[in-house]
């Protein structure tokens, strides 16, 4: 004979042997837990024949599984929260590097490492990305003082006047400046390898003579009698598209 109950959500199905003990046949609930093996287990014993009883080994090795289980989820739920975690950790100290010079170790067709800076970040599938642009290029930027045409003639009638450029890779260039014009110097520093420069007009309708000279760490110097003052500014170029670098993959933060 095979009856069926229902208790808080567990579902019991029961049988009688042929010596009329009884036993359960199965057991079924969503929210079953180890708990309720073990009551089972002892309402099995409670019920079965002292003289005949039931071998209960089967339920014991289902209460051992099922808390193996239970072990093992717990440990899985664990571990999605430690990643969960590790995410957002990475990804708030992945956003300090907003604004600032990155290296992945990537090289240029030139042998050069690659150096970008980043614009912002995003987290992805359990891991940190940023977007960033490559550098182009550093160039120092000088500025003259202003004159009333590019063409006027530089305070210079020294024979011995001269300016003297550094460049990056530590080359100097000499140019002599006396009876020349802005136009000329302008003209002749512009061929230098590396080194462009130009007149250019600026708002109030003057002219100012603007030299930049590539890969940055560059000087220029007068001698004699010529006084040429300047400003001196840094600028940096980048590619116009944005590269995905992996935060991991970072090497090297400036």
């Amino acid at each position: 004979m095979a009856t069926t109950s229902a208790t808080s959500g567990v579902t019991t199905s029961t049988g009688t042997d042929a010596y009329g003990n009884t036993y359960t046949t199965s057991v079924s609930a969503d929210g079953l837990q180890s708990e309720d093996f073990i009551k089972l287990m002892l309402k099995e014993l409670s019920l079965q024949d002292p003289t005949n009883p039931v071998d209960s080994s089967s339920m014991l090795d289902s209460q051992l599984q099922l808390s193996t289980l239970e072990a093992n989820l717990a440990t899985v739920d664990a571990m999605g929260t430690l990643t969960d975690t590790f995410q957002q950790n990475a990804l708030s100290n992945a956003a300090s590097l907003i604004g600032n010079i990155v290296e992945n170790g990537e090289k240029d067709d030139s042998g050069n490492v690659k150096q970008y800076k980043v614009s912002s970040v995003e987290g992805s599938d359990g891991k940190v990305y940023l977007t960033a642009y490559e550098i182009t290029g550093y160039y120092d930027v000088y500025t003259f003082a202003e004159t009333e045409n590019s063409n006027d003639s530089l305070d210079s009638t020294n024979s011995e006047d001269s300016i003297t450029l550094t460049d990056s890779k530590g080359e100097t260039h000499t140019i002599e400046t006396s009876g020349k014009t802005y136009d000329q110097l302008a003209e002749e520093i512009n061929a230098i390898s590396g080194v462009s420069a130009s007149m250019a007009e600026n708002a109030s309708g003057k002219y100012q003579m603007v030299v930049y000279v590539n890969g940055g760490n560059s000087s220029i110097n007068s001698t004699g009698d010529l006084n040429m003052s300047y400003s001196i500014n840094s600028a940096t170029t980048y590619n116009e598209e944005a590269d995905t670098l992996l935060y991991s993959g970072i090497t090297k933060i400036y």
